[in-house]
């Protein structure tokens, strides 16, 4: 179970490898957007509010403990709120806005509910595995993401 803190460090890695140049990371310690990112080669700015699958705070009932599939679904309905409030705030700069959440069985069962809405929208998931593997699911995939399991993209 990765915490939101390494689910965020794990994208701006995979990012920095991809040639974007991170311009902010937030922990959960802070609000806002968690990575703003900027592709080096396009100018494309990126931005993306992530999830953990566990608590990051030691001493909490649910640190180092998964949370309950109603915490996931809290998670992705938070999660799009914020993406559509992003897509608001920044559409005069077509920047491009994702989700990020751990690889498990809840976050991609409740992916897969809203994947519709989600490539209407143009909002990217990224998902992030134990081994800190990198899978995404863009607008207009045609593969659902349950399906992409096996697909790393890093």
């Amino acid at each position: 179970m990765l915490t939101e803190n390494e689910i965020v460090q794990t994208l701006v890695e995979y990012l920095s490898r991809e040639g974007y140049r991170i311009d902010k990371q937030l922990t959960t310690l802070e609000q806002g957007i968690d990575i703003d990112a900027i592709h080096l080669a396009t100018g494309r700015r990126l931005l993306i509010e992530a999830k953990g699958g566990t608590s990051s705070k030691e001493g909490t009932a649910r640190f180092g403990k998964p949370f309950s599939t109603n915490q996931a679904k809290s998670h992705v309905a938070v999660a799009f709120y914020c993406g559509a409030k992003m897509l608001q705030r920044y559409t005069s700069e077509s920047a491009q806005v994702a989700l990020a959440f751990p690889d498990d069985k809840n976050h991609r069962g409740f992916v897969e509910s809203i994947s519709a809405a989600l490539r209407r929208l143009g909002i990217t998931v990224y998902f992030v595995d134990h081994n800190r593997n990198v899978r995404i699911f863009a607008p207009g995939d045609a593969t659902p993401p349950e399906l992409l399991s096996g697909h790393s993209q890093m």
